[in-house]
């Protein structure tokens, strides 16, 4: 008969981990998935970056990253896909997981391997620590949608060249309806108008809205983050639908995300593929007035 190797918890038990802590693991990994989804929108949102701009002045341009986002989804993925990497070597397995979400799942399906391992107790510390932060702050987000950065002109420079006040602006949420695979038009909707806290000019969300998609409609992401981007910013589009136009070649991929890193040319099997914000917004707009013809 051994203990727990869980320190707030050292319950006699005969593997690594007892039942109670390796129940509170599976929960922690069942929130991987949807967690890394969430701190991606939120990283993307801008929605905690630029608050301390009420009391300073307006950055040089957009902040693009939540760092606080970033990071801890970055810490997030490490933690599951290292101990998944490592249980699948002590058991002599190869770890077929390339994502981080599948290494989660992984873990999960493996949880007898993890109770027998000596450094179980360290595995499930890191884990749960991480989806924790990662709650904390998800949990902790104002119900605020991100509209952009204040566009209002406030001088000129030398050469005449207007400067915008910048800084981020936040229009209250005023209804969250249910995403629905039957149809594209549920969206969390902003309030009609926003006050910059540092100019004092109104705002109409709407074209707030349309300027922030056509300065987005360079950067690329992977087809999950498109869905969820495009439902925030007022152009909703399905899953199946965009998996449809992959599939007809109409979308094509711009670049990958190999190791972590954004490269022009597929290098593994297991790259993600990214695809242009404004080829699909493209593709939507064509759809509609196919629809509207």
């Amino acid at each position: 008969m051994s203990e727990c190797r869980n320190p707030h918890c050292r319950r006699s038990c005969n593997e690594f981990l007892c039942h109670e802590c390796a129940e509170q693991l599976l929960d922690a990994l069942d929130r991987v998935p949807w967690l890394l989804d969430e701190l991606t929108i939120s990283e993307l949102r801008q929605d905690r970056v630029s608050r301390g701009l009420r009391t300073g002045s307006a950055p040089k341009s957009p902040l693009l990253f939540d760092p606080k986002s970033s990071d801890l989804r970055r810490a997030l993925a490490n933690s599951v896909t290292t101990w998944a990497r490592h249980i699948a070597e002590t058991r002599g397995v190869r770890l077929r997981a390339s994502e981080d979400a599948a290494a989660a799942e992984w873990l999960a399906d493996h949880i007898a391997s993890v109770r027998l391992d000596e450094a179980a107790g360290e595995l499930h510390a890191d884990i749960t620590r991480a989806v924790a932060a990662a709650l904390a702050l998800i949990n902790a987000r104002p119900r605020e949608i991100y509209r952009g950065p204040c566009p209002t002109v406030i001088g000129r420079t030398p050469a005449g060249r207007p400067i915008e006040c910048g800084t981020p602006l936040y229009a209250d949420a005023v209804a969250e309806i249910a995403y629905s695979s039957s149809t594209d038009t549920d969206r969390q909707s902003p309030a009609a108008f926003v006050t910059c806290p540092r100019c004092g000019v109104l705002h109409d969300t709407a074209r707030l809205e349309a300027r922030l998609l056509s300065r987005s409609d360079n950067l690329a992401f992977d087809v999950p983050s498109l869905v969820r981007i495009l439902r925030e910013l007022g152009e909703p589009v399905l899953r199946n639908t965009v998996d449809q136009w992959i599939r007809r070649g109409k979308l094509v991929p711009c670049a990958y995300r190999h190791d972590g890193a954004i490269v022009a040319q597929r290098k593994s099997d297991t790259d993600k593929p990214l695809y242009r914000l404004g080829a699909v917004r493209k593709l939507r707009a064509n759809n509609a007035r196919g629809r509207t013809a």
